[in-house]
């Protein structure tokens, strides 16, 4: 019997440790409100490959990438600036990061 609830507590943690530091899903959003009573901007972007867009009404456009990046893991920020609205991106294992500039990533440069 004590054999049983240790391998159960085994097991338990196992697959319980399993998922730490790993992301669920493939695809994550981001969404910020304008100033404009009712504006938002929404982001949507894969976690993996960095590929990111942003929605016009209902049809989501890239944000380009002006050289290919590697997979990763990324994360996307966006924060309103009053009637326009900004965007980050991280990969969160090399610390390399990007801004959105009119719809392409701009890397930004690493100064010691």
């Amino acid at each position: 019997m004590r054999y049983g609830v240790l391998i159960v507590v085994i097991l338990f943690g196992i697959s319980g440790c399993s998922s730490l530091g790993t992301e669920h899903g493939t695809y994550a959003l981001e969404i910020a409100s304008l100033s404009q009573e009712g504006k938002t901007r929404h982001v949507k972007f894969n976690i993996r490959t960095g590929e990111t867009w942003w929605a016009s009404n209902t049809e989501w456009r890239k944000i380009k990438d002006p050289s290919p990046i590697p997979k990763s893991l990324y994360d996307v920020k966006i924060v309103s600036t009053g009637e326009s609205w900004r965007a980050i991106r991280i990969d969160r294992n090399s610390g390399t990061s990007w801004k959105n500039s009119r719809g392409t990533w701009v890397k930004f440069a690493q100064i010691q």
